[in-house]
């Protein structure tokens, strides 16, 4: 029998693949504890999670949480930076820390044998910084130069401006790495009182993958972290923003540059909502992989760009939707009509029934290797902690992808995608892009500081 190999191969039956198994269990402070344990190699990585980060940033202290969480390594009542530094080295280890829009992370990594050097340095860092002001100088000249380094990139502009005017007033809007001018402000007094009021076993939880058993790690975790100041934090009242009611174009001038970022999008979705697994199969068909409707055409088809994507930003509040790609100059309108219409045509019609099965196998398929190892599945499992989703969320994922309908998709489409109050930036010749973007909008311009020009 002769192969016909015009024709890709038929996918074969679904084999069952089962989200490994967790434990919970709880501190002496009733703090949260999910353990992954594995013992196929000797290594431990641990992060404990406080449920505040950037969204706690306010317009003038732009930066607050990410400078905070950065200067955590860099000095204790009793290490210097270079002590933590050359502890954790010496084991072959690592210790980090950051903060993201949602969450405040300090993670350690280490071959089981050093773990109690490790979690001694965690407990160090996580319990007793000191912000030194000589570190704390230092980190400030660095963000500083990287921020400014970070205006000579155009999707790093087009990026910023368009979380400032989708998210309109709300944190997750806010430069999140600080400003040129709220950096200087962060003094270590500021940085210590918003960190010590955040920091409470009351609203934290660990999260531990690897050579070590439920017992040892309470009794190491239990024993460092005794005299953790247990309170209740306060999460900020924001209000909520809404999704614009009319398209936009906003321009950050780059004088005389060949290509422009873009960004189109709105408003999307929380993480916890029901919808999001619907809305994470929409977005990949429309501009989550390569052979996405948004791809192909922009690169494919019409040979605009190497490559263009969408994604549903969710966080824990809201997020944001949008469409990303880098376009020659002429081109950029042109662009971000052909956005426009896979926007508007994924809100009009079903999608193919080869279309649907076609992205269900990629996502279906793809997911086993999401969850390989101890350590991905350690992240997943932050997921379900941080935003409130069922222990079984991860159980039921394929399924639940592979039962949506043509009719799911576009019930989402039609509820999670507005083509006609999409925001438009471009970072690019603002002199040279803004006659072709006045067909979509009004156009307001503005220069690499945000400022309008």
């Amino acid at each position: 029998m002769k192969l016909d190999r015009s024709k890709p191969p038929q996918p074969g039956p679904l084999t069952s693949v089962a989200f490994p198994k967790f434990i919970t269990a709880k501190t002496v402070h009733g703090t949260p504890l999910y353990l992954v344990e594995n013992h196929e190699q000797p290594l431990v990585s641990m992060s404990l999670y406080l449920r505040s980060g950037s969204i706690n940033d306010v317009p003038g202290k732009e930066g607050l949480a990410s400078l905070a969480a950065e200067l955590l390594t860099k000095g204790t009542v009793s290490r210097s930076a270079t002590q933590i530094a050359e502890e954790i080295d010496f084991v072959g280890g690592s210790l980090g820390a950051s903060a993201s829009s949602d969450s405040t992370t300090i993670s350690t990594s280490v071959l089981t044998r050093y773990l109690s050097t490790a979690l001694d340095l965690l407990a160090d860092v996580t319990l007793n910084p000191v912000y030194a002001n000589e570190e704390l100088d230092r980190a400030k000249l660095q963000r500083i130069a990287g921020i400014k380094q970070s205006k000579s990139d155009p999707g790093y502009l087009s990026e910023g401006i368009f979380s400032k005017r989708v998210f309109a007033g709300h944190p997750y809007g806010l430069e999140s790495n600080g400003t040129e001018e709220s950096i200087p402000k962060l003094d270590a007094s500021i940085l210590k009182d918003f960190y010590f009021n955040i920091s409470s076993p009351s609203d934290a939880f660990f999260v531990v993958a690897g050579d070590i058993s439920e017992s040892e790690i309470l009794g190491m975790l239990n024993e460092r972290f005794a005299r953790w100041n247990n309170f209740p934090v306060q999460s900020p009242n924001i209000a909520l923003p809404s999704v614009g009611q009319k398209r936009e174009v906003i321009l950050v001038e780059k004088a005389q540059a060949v290509q422009s970022a873009i960004r189109v999008g709105h408003l999307g979705i929380a993480r916890n909502d029901p919808d999001y697994i619907a809305c994470y199969v929409l977005n990949m068909l429309l501009g989550g992989y390569f052979n996405s409707r948004i791809n192909l055409n922009l690169r494919e088809k019409h040979g605009f760009t190497y490559g263009a994507r969408s994604f549903f930003d969710a966080r824990k509040q809201t997020g944001a939707f949008a469409v990303s790609t880098e376009v020659r100059t002429e081109v950029t309108a042109r662009a971000v009509e052909e956005i426009i219409n896979e926007l508007t045509l994924i809100r009009k019609e079903p999608v193919s029934t080869d279309e649907l099965s076609m992205v269900k196998n990629y996502i279906i398929g793809s997911f086993p290797l999401s969850i390989e190892t101890p350590q991905q599945v350690a992240g997943r499992i932050a997921t379900l902690a941080l935003y409130g989703l069922e222990s079984n969320y991860y159980d039921k994922f394929r399924d639940t992808v592979a039962a949506l309908t043509q009719e799911d998709l576009l019930r989402v489409a039609e509820t999670y995608i507005h083509p006609d109050s999409v925001t438009i930036s471009a970072s690019g010749d603002a002199n040279a892009l803004k006659k072709d973007m006045v067909a979509f909008g009004n156009v307001e311009v503005f220069d690499h500081n945000f400022e309008k020009l």
